[in-house]
């Protein structure tokens, strides 16, 4: 199942700790990569389906490499349109990838474990680290965590305007659903 552009671009816009924080209300709470850390500091945000051999992964697809695998020629990565790299073992061709602007996560030196990653699985990371969505939850993942990151903004946004926090909490009460529909009507979101 390809990712929706839709999808891809929620998930862009939400981040690694709302996808983690809607994963975990799923009762899905280890779905965070530990230790993964991103190649470069300022790299661009790393989303895709998971492929876990070269062969096939399909343009916009993450790479796994597992520890001790050596990486593919990064101008097959390049012709095959991989959108970037998740490796359990720390990775040998850092400046080359850092230079080509793929995002890139790896352990620390001399960390390597097996990564639980399955093909087709969607991988978001972000300066906060790399999380795991189940192919089949995508979609519900990727809305959840954006509309929590609105009622997060709705509420704020009720706070600065003098308001408190009672009552606004959507399990509250239907004036608080009422509110937020409203609010959000006016904001086009």
């Amino acid at each position: 199942m390809a990712l929706k552009p839709s999808t891809r671009d929620k998930l862009k816009s939400v981040g690694s700790a709302a996808v983690a924080a809607a994963l975990s209300k799923r009762g899905l709470p280890d779905r965070r990569l530990a230790g993964l850390r991103p190649l470069a500091p300022m790299q661009d945000p790393l989303i895709g389906e998971a492929c876990t051999a070269i062969e096939h992964c399909r343009a916009g697809a993450i790479l796994v490499v597992e520890a001790g695998k050596p990486l593919p020629p990064m101008a097959l990565l390049a012709r095959r349109g991989v959108a970037g790299i998740v490796s359990a073992g720390p990775l040998r061709e850092q400046a080359e990838i850092v230079r080509r602007g793929l995002p890139a996560y790896q352990p620390p030196t001399g960390l390597t474990k097996p990564l639980p990653i399955g093909t087709g699985d969607v991988l978001v990371g972000d300066r906060q680290g790399v999380v795991v969505i189940p192919a089949h939850l995508v979609d519900e993942i990727a809305e959840e965590a954006a509309e929590a990151l609105a009622f997060e903004a709705f509420t704020a946004e009720q706070v600065d305007a003098g308001g408190g926090v009672y009552g606004l909490h959507i399990a509250s009460g239907e004036q608080a659903r009422i509110a937020f529909a409203a609010w959000r009507k006016l904001r086009g979101r």
